[in-house]
């Protein structure tokens, strides 16, 4: 029995990035002239809702809205259809200009923006790509004097890129936040924008109760089940390619750790951009939710071969034959425990993949969501089983 483990919102009781997401999103309203204005929790839930569970997507696309906003005000008639003059090509120096003229907004609904930018995202497509093609058409009906161009650009700044830290503006100040400013500097080679002390270990708690993972452990020990944590968020590198590689953070690691299951394998955002960069793709491409993930999570947790799986699940992504170790996965039941619709949808086409090519796999899906949240719902349309936390979930299988 293979289990596929999701960290946040299943594992982890994210506090930290729905922490360092509301203070990036506050950070960012200060520097436009905004004052204080940032998600509510309600409204990040719509985002995951939405299947925008990244928050360098969503802190982007929520930049990027708040920057829509001030520009449809200033475009107002009662404000005079200002500015007259484009803001300056750097993104910084434009945060500059904005805070020195201040604007009044009584409100932004981050909740409708989600809903609006989930409905047009296609499938495997990127929600950030998805908003900023909304957002370049919204700014076409703005009756703005001048300065349209100069706010593409810097449309495109904030959008087109936001999982690379050398130019995503959203995911520097997140990254700030998430993992403090001396890990940044550590980990990213990069001076940090402000002092901050690291939100991940300090807010974020697990959910998994000791008894429970003393059961998992112990079945894992004992060969009975093969978990592993495959997980969005940035991880380090794969354990064959080295330590200290530059921006590969160890975020899933330190999840595993506040969860106490430290043996068990851990693929993440970082593994899978390493092996996308070996063949000229980027990470975006292949982390779920591409099936192309699970697929090597399967490979992982049935041998803890992590450049090896990466490669076959690849393999298999690419229309290729299938190879160890994924060979080795053959005939299992794959328990899949995930908070996102978009995730278990991909864990889908993974096994269907991997079944044409003979591994009969039998999949169960299992979505994790308390009573009464918005996502229960989305949930249940593809999960099989729907449970109110992970405990109750692993109880059934265990």
């Amino acid at each position: 029995m293979i289990i596929l483990l999701d960290i946040d919102g299943v594992l982890i009781r994210n506090h930290a990035y729905s922490a360092a997401l509301k203070q990036t999103v506050a950070y960012f309203a200060r520097r436009m002239g905004l004052g204080e204005i940032t998600l509510t929790q309600s409204d990040i839930e719509v985002f995951e809702s939405q299947s925008i569970t990244i928050e360098w997507d969503s802190s982007a696309i929520s930049l990027a809205a708040l920057f829509m906003e001030r520009l449809r005000v200033i475009a107002e008639p009662a404000n005079g259809g200002k500015p007259t003059q484009p803001l300056p090509p750097d993104f910084w120096e434009a945060l500059d200009e904005m805070a020195a003229e201040p604007v009044s907004i009584a409100h932004l609904d981050f909740s409708a923006v989600a809903r609006r930018v989930g409905e047009a995202t296609p499938p495997g497509d990127l929600p950030s790509h998805a908003a900023l093609a909304l957002f370049l058409e919204d700014l076409q009906g703005l009756p703005l004097n001048s300065g349209k161009a100069q706010a593409a650009s810097l449309l495109h700044h904030m959008l087109a890129d936001c999982y690379n830290i050398d130019h995503a503006p959203a995911m520097q100040i997140f990254q700030n936040y998430a993992i403090g400013h001396a890990e940044y500097a550590q980990y990213y080679g990069l001076p940090p924008r402000f002092e901050s002390e690291p939100l991940l270990e300090k807010l974020d708690r697990t959910y998994l109760n000791a008894e429970m993972r003393e059961r998992l452990l112990a079945k894992r020990d004992a060969r009975e089940v093969y978990p592993v944590i495959y997980t969005a968020r940035p991880s380090l590198a794969p354990i064959e390619a080295g330590a200290n590689l530059r921006g590969y953070t160890p975020e899933a690691e330190i999840a595993r750790k506040i969860s106490g299951i430290d043996p068990v394998p851990v693929t993440g955002f970082g593994k899978v951009d390493w092996m996308a960069k070996q063949v000229g793709l980027s990470g975006r491409d292949l982390v779920k939710p591409s099936p192309m993930e699970s697929m090597a999570a399967m490979g992982i947790a049935r041998t803890g071969q992590e450049v090896e799986s990466l490669k076959a699940a690849l393999a298999v992504e690419r229309g290729d034959h299938l190879r160890y170790p994924l060979t080795i996965c053959a005939s299992e039941t794959v328990h899949v425990f995930e908070d996102s619709p978009s995730s278990l949808r991909a864990v889908t086409r993974a096994v269907e993949k991997l079944n044409r090519q003979g591994l009969n796999l039998r999949l169960v899906r299992h979505g994790i969501a308390p009573e009464g949240s918005p996502k229960r719902a989305a949930l249940a349309a593809i999960a099989d089983l729907v449970h109110n936390d992970v405990n109750d979930g692993l109880e059934q299988i265990l």
